[in-house]
Formats: structure tokens, C-alpha cells, sequence
């Protein structure tokens, strides 16, 4: 979970992007990683990703209609909030509905980037990140719609699944424990089904890694922060870098 690329003044943390609002423990390893480094790395700006979920007329949700029965949209819509950027659904790229979905039924607050970008700004660091928003959009909009639809359906006959996940997946990453953090996601609608996660991990992964290789040379201490899944898994960054790692230190 807390990684150097061996021979190098890069490390790669796995990170949780959203913490259950019950379980807000953070591990010993993040204060250490944030300490150690002189630069950041992030995966990408959230805030910069709001002009992309909005969809032409003809390509909104409307089509995602067509591949729910009508129990499963009409839990969706209901669940949906009626105000702000993510609304209305209909108006919405059906990525955008399948990405947003989940959190809809989480009791979360904010993980491991708000709390260390906060920091950086507060102190100076210098910070950056992997990819635009655009780039983020870009792979996102290759999910093929009947797997959105199905993980949709999927989410909508269990509306439990996404709490009892992240829960899940909070207690394994707090053991620092990659390969279980693995295994619940592989039991998880958003990452199961093919194209899915091609689009929102190994595909990204594919661009990351040409671009952390150039980071390897430099003379800084760099900490490259990304979700957790993103080092685990067939295709995880790791493989795609094709560089040794080590632990930095075991997780307690």
C-alpha cells in the first residue's frame, strides 16, 4: 500500500478516496508518506471533472433508460438529487450516473487527497497531477452502455452493496492488505464487468505509468498518491511500470 520504486526518489501510497463517516481512522503510513515527501502527485483535480458530466441532448441519460427495467430507473431517479451540478440525471452522461450512483446510497467523508491537498496548499508543497479532466471524461466515455446499465441494475437490486463495499475495503486498506482490497472489489458491480474496469483503472493505469516513468530521474522526493485498486489487480500500475518496488515500511 506504501511502495518505493526501487533505486528512486519515488513512492506510490494507495490511497481511499472516500472514508466510511462510522470508521474515520487513517493509517500511521499516510502522515509518514505526506512527511517524507517534497512534491505530490495526485491522480487528477475532482472539481475540474463538473463540466464534463453534462451531456448533449442525445446522448444523456435517456439512453440509460432504455436498458433498466422500470423498477430499477425509477429507484435511480428518485434517489437522484433534484438540485445542483448533478442534476437533473436525464441531462447527465451515462458514465457520470454510474460513477455518481453509489456514492447516492454512502454515509462517507472525505479520504486521503482533500486532507493532504489542504495541507500542501497550507505549507507550500508543491503538488500536481497525473491527468486532466478531459483525459478522465475521455476514458470514462468508453465504458460500453449495456455495462453501465447492468451495474446500475446491479446497484439498484442491492442499494445495501455500496456501504457494506466501502466499509469492506476501508478495514482491508487499513491493514495495508492489497490482495483483499482486491478481492472485494472483484465482488463489486463497478468493477466486475468487462469495460468497466478497463475504462476507470487499467487503461489509466497504461497512461500513468508512461508518465511516472519520466519522474524516476528526478532528484525530489516524490509521492505518488492514487486509489488503492489502482496497485492491485491484473493490469495494476505496478505491472504497468515494469519497475522494482519495495515496501516502505510494514502497515500496523
Amino acid at each position: 500500500m506504501y511502495l518505493q520504486l526501487t533505486g528512486t526518489q519515488v513512492r506510490l501510497l494507495g490511497s481511499m478516496h472516500l472514508f466510511p463517516a462510522a470508521s474515520r481512522k487513517m493509517p500511521p503510513w499516510i502522515a509518514e508518506a505526506y512527511d517524507w515527501a517534497e512534491a505530490l502527485v495526485f491522480e487528477s483535480d475532482p472539481p475540474t471533472i463538473l463540466p464534463f458530466l453534462k451531456a448533449h441532448p442525445h446522448d444523456g441519460a435517456n439512453r440509460l433508460r432504455s436498458l433498466l427495467s422500470a423498477d430499477a430507473w425509477h429507484r435511480l431517479e428518485a434517489a437522484w438529487p433534484v438540485e445542483g451540478a448533478l442534476a437533473p440525471l436525464a441531462d447527465l452522461r451515462p458514465w457520470a450516473a454510474l460513477i455518481v450512483a453509489p456514492t447516492l446510497f454512502q454515509q462517507v467523508v472525505e479520504g486521503v487527497e482533500p486532507r493532504m491537498l489542504r495541507s500542501a496548499i497550507t505549507q507550500g508543497k508543491p503538488y500536481r497531477y497525473l491527468e486532466t479532466a478531459q483525459e478522465v471524461a475521455a476514458s470514462l466515455e468508453s465504458i460500453p452502455l449495456d455495462a453501465i446499465g447492468a451495474a446500475l441494475g446491479l446497484l439498484m437490486s442491492d442499494l445495501a452493496e455500496p456501504q457494506r463495499t466501502l466499509e469492506r475495503m476501508h478495514a482491508a486498506w487499513l491493514d495495508g492488505d492489497l490482495a483483499e482490497v482486491q478481492r472485494i472489489a472483484a465482488e463489486s458491480p463497478m468493477f466486475n464487468l468487462p469495460g468497466i474496469r478497463e475504462a476507470i483503472l487499467d487503461a489509466r493505469n497504461r497512461a500513468w505509468a508512461a508518465r511516472l516513468k519520466d519522474l524516476a530521474t528526478r532528484p525530489e522526493r516524490t509521492l505518488i498518491v492514487v486509489g488503492a485498486l489502482h496497485l492491485c489487480g491484473p493490469g495494476n500500475l505496478i505491472d504497468c511500470l515494469a519497475h522494482p518496488v519495495e515496501p516502505v515500511f510494514a502497515s500496523t
